[in-house]
Order: structure tokens, then C-alpha cells, then sequence
């Protein structure tokens, strides 16, 4: 479960490579992490959802609710940005919505083990000290035709119907690792998305476990303060995307990605990440670095960081499209701070949506828990279509306000102030 860094600790993020010896991809390696990871995930559900005792009582409300109200919905203008180069290696054919294109995808999985090293690029071990080097893990959903049905396929063929499609690059949170997420991923991944998610080398859930950092809060702190060196991990992970077809597997995946329509999402510290170097202007350089500019930006339960480490937040005309999600009872992340991020830079997008999950805890509606994870699989869905230009025809700014507006459950709006949410209870070592 991902907590909220504190302000004191915020520092300005480093430029970033890798930890240790690359390892070897196999699908074994793949079984391997699943299984240890279901062994752990009951345990961090439950901690996380402290809440979900309100469970039956929103489901009740769900079942006597028989529409899906529109929260309003505004024309929408089509953001460019020009703040990241644009040239990029790998197929950039617009997007096609032909007969050829299937109305869901099976999902196929391929871990890679990137090594970053050089001056500058460290990671923070359980001391505290700054190690040297960084190894990223990396999995990639992909649609295919071939694989299991509901289920992720080790290497399963790349599908291209209809491709190539657009990429979303997902950032975890604290404790956690993709897998957690698989539900949401594996619902981007249908819908003719591929999501690229790395895992990040101090505050996934087997390094804090390696450290002894559950039964140590200050371990637990000491690796979190890892968090602030991943927006350079995430610039790392899109160039190394453009060199793919280099990597004997990898050259499956080469010609399936459309590198020119870029999303980012990330869930508590993962979206802190993407927040700061999508807004912050502390990163602007480092954002600067991407291939190419993001046109869009999920924020699942983040915040800002201090501004003191990141400089001010805001948006223009060139800043990417956001979707911010937000439970008003989130005992980790409290909705005040939440919506500080989204009061910042409301005004300078022309696509913007604030979802509020009624009732709902910090991690649950992200890794599956009805009746919340629905609405942030589908709003994210119509959200990702629309900005990244996929299934055109039915992508629309009504259409990701229908998704996120379901009574009981969720409530959309494009504009937000403290006055609007909720003081909330935070809960103490979340």
C-alpha cells in the first residue's frame, strides 16, 4: 500500500539509471513473481482497505440503481504538446478504427530486465546511503489473439490488428508491485492499449519485504525516499522503448506500439510521480528529455510534492490532458491534498476531470474491488481513447463522463476547490 510522502522529506529527483545484475527473462520468472505476490496480496488488501466495511452498503445502492447519469458534459478541444521532441523510433501511422480492429484483446506479458548506470544514477538502499546503479524490471502488457482467455500469456504473439496502438506507461506505489494492479492493466490491454510498467527498485513490495521494512517503519521511510528518483526512471523506460526491435524479444513488440501517442498513469506514490514530472516546473527539463510529449495523464489517488524540491505545479496549453481519481474516505491519501494538485492546474487544461469514488478505500478500486474498480477501469478506458486518439468513434468527452458517473459510486466534475471535498481521518503509518 502506497503512503503519502511527508513534505519535509521531499527532495528534487535525480536523474536515474539501474540497480544490480540484469537478470534473464523467462516465463518462469513471470509464474515465479505471481506466485509469490498472491501469497502476499491478501495481507495488503487488507490493510489497505480499512474501509470496505462500507462495501454492502454501496453495492446495495448499486443494485437499485438502474442508469448511468452524465456528469455534464463540455466540448473538448484536442491538446498538442510541444515541450518534448517528437521524433520517434518505431512505427508513428495515425491510429485506424477499421472493421479490422477487435472489440477486446486477449493480453499477453513480457517482462525485460533494463540496467541504468552512470554518474548521477543511484537508488536508496534500506541505510539510506545512495547505491550506485539501477536495475528495472519491467512488464508490458500487450494485446494478442493468441492467448488464454482472462488470462495473461507469457509470450504470447503480438497482435497487430488494427495497431499499432497506443502506450500507456503505468508507475506503482509504495509497496507494490504491477501485479497488484493486474486487473486495471489487463482492462487497458483489452481495450487495444499496451502498458508498459516497471518496477521500481526500493519501493516495490519484495524489496521492502527483502529489508524487513514491514515490521520497520523507519526502513519503510528510508526506502520510500526512492520515490523521487522514478520520474527519471520514467523518461529512462520510454527511450528504452524506442530501441526495442534491438532486444531479440523485443523485436516482437517493435512495430505493435505507437510511441507517438503516450500516456502516463500511476496510484498513489506511482502517481505523485507522474504529477510532478507532467506539472512540476522543477522537472521541465527532465521532461523535456521524453521521446515524446505525453498526451495524457491519469493521477490514481496522488498529490503534490513540496515545491520547495519541485518547484511550482500549473499546466498550459502545452501541459497533457488530466484525469485525476479520488475517493472521498481515502485514509492514505487525504482528498484536501489530493485536490490541491487539481486546483493547480485546472485552469490551464482545456481536458480536465476530477472522479470521486464514494466510500471507497486507498488501493481496492485499483486492483479489482467492485464496485469502484468498474468505474476507474472504464473512466481511465474512455479517458486513454480520447486523448490518445484510439477507437475514435466512440471516444468523446461525454463519453469518459458517463464512464466515471454512476450513482452511489462515482461523481465527475471539471473543476474543483478545497470547499468540494471532504476532510478525511488520515489513517496513523498508512
Amino acid at each position: 500500500m502506497s503512503r503519502e510522502p511527508h513534505p519535509s522529506r521531499r527532495r528534487v529527483p535525480a536523474a536515474v539509471p539501474s540497480r544490480g545484475p540484469a537478470r534473464r527473462d523467462t516465463a518462469a520468472h513471470l509464474a515465479n513473481r505471481q506466485r509469490a505476490a498472491s501469497r502476499t496480496r491478501t495481507f495488503r488488501r487488507r490493510r489497505a482497505l480499512v474501509l470496505l466495511a462500507t462495501l454492502a452498503v454501496v453495492a446495495a445502492i448499486v443494485a437499485a440503481c438502474n442508469a448511468v447519469t452524465s456528469a455534464g458534459s463540455k466540448p473538448h478541444k484536442t491538446t498538442t504538446t510541444t515541450s518534448a521532441a517528437s521524433t520517434t523510433r518505431g512505427s508513428t501511422q495515425p491510429q485506424t478504427t477499421t472493421t479490422t480492429l477487435p472489440a477486446a484483446f486477449e493480453v499477453g506479458i513480457h517482462a525485460f530486465h533494463w540496467e541504468r548506470r552512470g554518474a548521477g544514477v543511484t537508488h536508496v538502499g534500506p541505510t539510506g546511503a545512495a547505491l550506485p546503479g539501477r536495475v528495472l524490471t519491467t512488464e508490458i502488457r500487450y494485446p494478442t489473439l493468441a492467448g488464454a482467455a482472462g488470462e495473461e500469456t507469457s509470450n504470447a504473439a503480438p497482435s497487430k490488428a488494427g495497431g499499432p496502438y497506443p502506450v500507456i506507461i503505468f508507475a506503482h506505489g509504495f509497496e507494490t508491485e504491477p501485479l497488484d494492479y493486474a486487473a486495471l492493466l489487463d482492462s487497458w490491454v483489452r481495450a487495444g492499449f499496451v502498458v508498459v510498467s516497471p518496477v521500481f527498485p526500493d519501493e516495490s513490495q519484495e524489496a521492502v519485504t527483502d529489508a524487513g521494512g514491514m515490521s520497520n517503519p523507519s526502513i519503510a521511510d528510508t526506502l520510500e525516499d526512492d520515490v523521487y528518483n522514478e520520474p527519471g526512471d520514467i523518461v529512462y523506460v520510454v527511450k528504452q522503448l524506442q530501441s526495442i526491435a534491438s532486444d531479440p524479444w523485443g523485436s516482437h513488440l517493435a512495430d505493435v506500439m505507437n510511441l507517438s501517442d503516450v500516456g502516463l498513469a500511476g496510484q498513489s506514490d506511482g502517481a505523485n510521480v507522474v504529477a510532478a514530472l507532467s506539472y512540476a516546473s522543477g522537472l521541465h527539463t527532465l521532461y523535456a528529455q521524453l521521446p515524446s510529449a505525453p498526451k495524457a495523464v491519469a493521477v490514481l489517488s496522488g498529490v503534490m510534492w513540496s515545491t520547495e524540491s519541485t518547484g511550482e505545479y500549473g499546466a498550459s496549453s502545452g501541459s497533457p490532458p488530466l484525469l485525476q481519481v479520488q475517493s472521498d474516505a481515502d485514509g492514505c491519501v487525504s482528498p484536501t491534498l489530493a485536490s490541491y494538485l487539481f486546483a493547480k492546474v485546472q485552469s490551464g487544461l482545456a481536458s480536465k476531470w476530477w472522479v470521486t469514488l464514494l466510500g471507497a478505500g486507498h488501493l481496492g478500486p485499483y486492483e479489482g474491488v467492485a464496485p469502484w474498480a468498474a468505474v476507474v477501469e472504464a473512466a481511465t478506458t474512455k479517458f486513454f481513447e480520447l486523448e490518445l486518439n484510439w477507437r475514435a468513434s466512440s471516444s468523446s468527452a461525454a463519453a469518459v463522463e458517463a464512464a466515471a458517473a454512476v450513482s452511489g459510486v462515482a461523481e465527475i466534475t471539471s473543476s474543483v476547490g478545497e470547499s468540494t471535498v471532504p476532510q478525511v481521518q488520515l489513517i496513523p503509518g498508512c
